[in-house]
């Protein structure tokens, strides 16, 4: 390391652009620390390399990074026009150089706004004007971004977009809801996204129904942002609409699951009925017609198990324990699996309701271990002393099952 404490500065200035100039990237990287500590005497020099085309372009890389922690403005015009003569066709290395100049540019926060909104004049430098724009965050760019929402270059309008859903100024809905029907699926995936967070809509343009059609979006990657929008908005509305898309013999297993999620998600009374509904459409006792369980089906369930058992909204506990109580008393057909009793136990657990203790004594009596196990462990969660008595007062009683018994015993050894 170079010692600065006994030199002067413009010496320790020589040295160091020595060693950016002449090191590897590592002494590049540790150089750029050092730059910094300098102050203004080093920008004029750093200045000179990143305007010097022939000089080494990672050199010029780490001075376009350096340049932007002086947070001067005298860096700002020729960052600027370092992007001005970006070219589209361009090396990988020069690429890169023009990537950290636009992230450089955004780091300087409102002073780069007016350079940058210039940029989107020119082809060659809009993408990157774009970019840099994009990550200031400020209300000043709304403006300059609104110009772009319909360029031809598609990752423009995505970039665009993106940056407006995080503003919630009324100029930026209906470009957002327009962007709906965009014919490329990641500028769809961006509105979407914008369009999700926005609970003060949901009553003046009917959110939920702008959003529903994009459910069914031929991209699976738009359909995954429309469950997660709706199980944001969590309305009955988005409900059906996420219970409808689930239900459907045309959507395939990775949207059925993420669906499922969503709807545990939500965590109202309606959503969880739906998914209770999803479990008995595989139960002969409602639905006469069904055939054996496939593997595709077992991992809805497992997926529904999981959910309800992860609810947290107390009001809402009873409801989800009753759910998960009702596979084991109805004996549905998926518990003949253990790892579906397994989940049932461990959700029963996390829910904490001593109405699961009767349910969850029955599961001692499985013959695989690994059940017994998850059901010791969800007896252990729930009401721990008050649990450990009634188990206790079982084992007195003449009449109890065998098996049970043992389980019993069992728990009772390891709590």
């Amino acid at each position: 390391m170079i010692d600065l404490s006994q030199q002067e500065p413009e010496a320790v200035l020589n040295l160091v652009l020595t060693q950016l100039e002449q090191g590897d990237f590592q002494q590049r990287w540790e150089i750029s620390k050092i730059l910094p500590d300098l102050g203004t005497l080093a920008i004029e020099p750093l200045l000179n390399i990143l305007q010097d085309q022939t000089a080494d372009v990672e050199m010029r890389w780490f001075v376009a990074r350096i340049l932007g922690q002086f947070k001067s403005e005298l860096v700002i015009e020729p960052l600027v026009n370092l992007l001005k003569t970006a070219k589209i066709e361009a090396t990988e290395d020069e690429l890169s150089l023009q990537e950290i100049t636009a992230i450089t540019l955004a780091g300087l926060g409102n002073s780069a706004i007016a350079p940058l909104t210039e940029l989107l004049a020119q082809e060659d430098s809009k993408r990157l004007a774009t970019v840099a724009l994009s990550q200031i965050r400020h209300s000043e760019t709304i403006n300059p971004l609104l110009t772009i929402v319909n360029d031809s270059n598609p990752e423009i309008r995505a970039i665009a977009i993106e940056a407006l859903g995080s503003f919630h100024d009324p100029k930026v809905i209906p470009v957002l809801l327009e962007a709906l029907n965009d014919p490329v699926a990641n500028v769809r995936k961006e509105a979407v996204i914008g369009l999700g967070v926005r609970l003060d809509l949901l009553e003046t343009i009917n959110l939920v129904e702008k959003l529903k059609p994009l459910l069914w979006d031929i991209r699976p990657e738009v359909c995954q942002q429309t469950q997660l929008a709706l199980a944001r908005l969590k309305t009955d509305e988005a409900v059906t609409a996420l219970f409808e898309q689930v239900q459907s013999p045309s959507v395939p297993l990775s949207l059925k699951i993420d669906g499922i999620r969503s709807l545990g998600w939500i965590e109202t009374p309606k959503s969880l009925n739906h998914l209770d509904e999803i479990l008995l459409s595989f139960h002969p006792e409602f639905n006469p017609n069904t055939p054996p369980i496939t593997a595709v089906e077992m991992t809805l369930i497992q997926e529904i198990i999981q959910g309800i058992g992860r609810i947290e909204t107390i009001e809402l506990r009873e409801q989800a324990t009753q759910i998960l109580i009702n596979l084991i008393n109805r004996n549905h057909p998926a518990i003949s699996d253990p790892k579906i009793k397994q989940l049932i136990a461990l959700g029963l657990g996390k829910l904490r309701l001593i109405s699961a203790l009767d349910p969850l004594i029955q599961l001692l009596a499985d013959p695989q271990d690994s059940v017994r196990l998850h059901c010791i462990s969800a007896l252990k969660q729930i009401g721990s002393e008050e649990t450990y008595q009634y188990l206790q007062k079982l084992l007195n009683q003449e009449n109890i099952n065998p098996d049970i018994k043992q389980g019993i015993l069992k728990a009772l050894s390891e709590w």
